[in-house]
């Protein structure tokens, strides 16, 4: 796996990209350049014909990602920084949504917010025993309108209100039973699962695929962009105390 300045490393394996959120330092997460690289990234993966599937990652054996990173190393002023997130992130969820060809999540550790959210939008999530997913933003007087969206569309609302009312923190284990996740396999074989399955689904006729992935994903758009603009006016709205 190569690194780049951006945050997110990339390797190519039997025509499988393998996408890695890789800043240790900061728990995985991501800012505005992780976004928009794997924007890009998945942008020029749509369209070259030697890469076959994607899949999403964490650096290293304990973090996915931590969701997004909340610091403000430029001493930028609230609203610009969080309007810059606001649509990184959300150019990266269209990238994500317009991506016909299969994309996995090999979870390996901690999913935290939007490590968790980016997780449920792929076609198939495939993670390591040790893996954990949560939704925590309540506990730092944040809304999760997208996380909402996303539980609830993969496995209700009784989950959804479960999780983001509570914030509480999710296992492997139970994450599968409820239908969030596809597999559990040992942290050892996390990868070769995970390139097994892309190549699996890589396999299948490419046009069936892509359009069912198209109709599965209707209205997400509107969903998304809804749940974003809702986002900005109750963050400013608490920005200034109200």
């Amino acid at each position: 796996m190569t690194e780049t300045a951006s945050g997110l490393g990339r390797a190519h394996r039997d025509g499988v990209l393998w996408l890695s959120f890789d800043r240790p330092r900061a728990g995985n997460a991501v800012n505005a350049d992780v976004a928009q690289a794997l924007a890009d990234a998945l942008t020029q993966a749509a369209s070259d014909a030697g890469i076959e599937a994607v899949v999403l990652t964490g650096a290293g054996e304990k973090i996915f990602s931590a969701g997004i990173d909340v610091k403000n190393p430029d001493n930028l002023p609230h609203e610009v920084l969080a309007a810059r997130r606001r649509g990184a992130v959300e150019h990266c969820l269209e990238a994500i949504l317009a991506f016909d060809k299969p994309l996995l999540a090999a979870v390996n550790g901690y999913a935290i917010g939007l490590g968790f959210m980016l997780a449920l939008l792929t076609d198939r999530v495939i993670a390591a025993e040790g893996a954990v997913f949560s939704l925590p933003e309540i506990d730092i007087n944040i809304p999760t309108f997208l996380g909402i969206s996303m539980v609830t569309r993969a496995s209700g609302a009784a989950l959804a209100s479960d999780l983001v009312l509570s914030g509480r923190r999710m296992n492997a284990a139970e994450a599968r039973q409820r239908a969030l996740i596809a597999d559990v396999v040992p942290a050892a074989e996390l990868a070769a699962t995970a390139q097994q399955a892309a190549l699996m689904l890589a396999a299948k006729p490419k046009a069936a695929y892509a359009l069912n992935k198209q109709w599965m994903k209707r209205g997400l758009r509107e969903e998304f962009a809804a749940a974003n603009a809702r986002s900005a006016s109750v963050q400013q709205m608490l920005a200034k105390g109200k």
